[in-house]
């Protein structure tokens, strides 16, 4: 590339990487500021991508806990229904294991950009931005439901309300 100046601030960013097809003019300028931010980042998505593994693995012990246990813990407290506790470790279970797909894709898009900040791999840079729209859209999707169901329960709620 040519000491053309992309960035349009009036000087030359040194030791930049070009991100993109030259061909079509589509690239994105990745300077060394923009590389130690997104190693930051990546290094701060690894660590909290962790935790969240941690947590996913402590939800589902809590849950096979609690289907193990439920029933009795709910006899003891005079409950005639043991389905709760059964009911309840079921919950807690699914909810561990939604949440691993979007924490696996977080663990791939750090991994990615470490390596695309290391190597300058166009690839690994695209891979990683992937991973992290798949880790944010499953997210959103799962708002959105979460969203909907609370909607759900307060129109019901006031209708129950209202008939009673």
């Amino acid at each position: 590339m040519d000491n053309f100046n992309q960035s349009g601030f009036g000087y030359d960013q040194p030791e930049r990487t070009m991100v993109g097809d030259y061909r079509e003019n589509e690239f994105i300028v990745v300077n060394n500021r923009a590389k130690i931010t997104l190693r930051s980042i990546s290094k701060w998505v690894k660590f909290l991508t962790i935790l969240g593994i941690i947590g996913c693995a402590f939800l589902i012990i809590v849950g096979i806990a609690a289907m193990s246990f439920g029933g009795l813990i709910a006899s003891e407290l005079g409950a005639d229904n043991a389905v709760i506790g059964a009911f309840t470790g079921l919950i807690y279970i699914i909810i561990g294991i939604i949440y691993i797909y979007p924490l696996i894709k977080l663990l791939n898009y750090s991994n990615k950009m470490k390596t695309a900040i290391m190597t300058d791999n166009q690839t690994n840079y695209e891979q990683a931005l992937a991973n992290f729209n798949s880790a944010v859209r499953f997210w959103g999707v799962l708002a959105i439901i979460g969203l909907i169901i609370w909607g759900l329960v307060l129109i019901f709620a006031i209708l129950g309300f209202a008939l009673f």
